[in-house]
């Protein structure tokens, strides 16, 4: 039992500094002593500080897709356009309520460059985060990809300046625009 127990201390743990110091800058030893439990902990439950940093951003992102699924399940109104601009809104609140969360995933991408493995890995999880994203904004699938580029990009803005929230007219707006230059 305390082994279930250490290990979803870790968890917790790894969860807590993710969103207080970032991927890069948290230690092992943060997490063991935030969970107050050995360094040896992380290797017997985890492998390594990374697998579970990995796993607690995993965990973090499952509970944000329950926020994404309930948004889906709203009433979003009748016609395409009404449902794109309420889901935006609904999703761009819930990325000011949870800035540390998509810092983390940012950093991540980054290292990813550096790193073929993890790239790989997070490669799949994006192709699932695009089909995801293409059912809940009610989107064909290839559109899915371009709903994940633009909302990335907005979400870039707000973590460098929270003031600067990209609104849902604003951004179709600028996406027809856009679009009328290509034809």
């Amino acid at each position: 039992m305390r082994s279930i127990d250490n290990r979803a201390a870790l968890l917790a743990a790894a969860r807590a500094c993710l969103r207080d110091k970032g991927y890069a800058r948290t230690t092992a030893r943060d997490v063991a002593t935030a969970a107050g439990v050995s360094l040896a902990a992380i290797g017997y439950h985890f492998g390594s500080k990374e697998a579970l940093l990995d796993a607690a951003l995993v965990d973090a992102l499952r509970d944000w897709g329950d926020v994404l699924e309930s948004i889906g399940a709203a009433d979003l109104g009748a016609s395409p356009g009404g449902r794109f601009r309420a889901v935006w809104q609904r999703v761009m609140a819930s990325v000011a309520d949870d800035r540390a969360l998509w810092a983390v995933q940012l950093e991540l991408v980054a290292a990813a460059a550096r790193d073929p493995e993890r790239a790989t890995a997070l490669a799949a999880d994006n192709a699932h985060a695009r089909t995801a994203l293409a059912e809940l904004f009610g989107v064909p699938g290839a559109q899915g990809a371009l709903v994940q580029m633009l909302l990335l990009g907005a979400v870039s803005r707000v973590l460098l300046d929270p003031a600067d929230t990209v609104g849902a007219d604003e951004l179709l707006e600028q996406v027809s625009a856009l679009a009328a230059l290509a034809a």
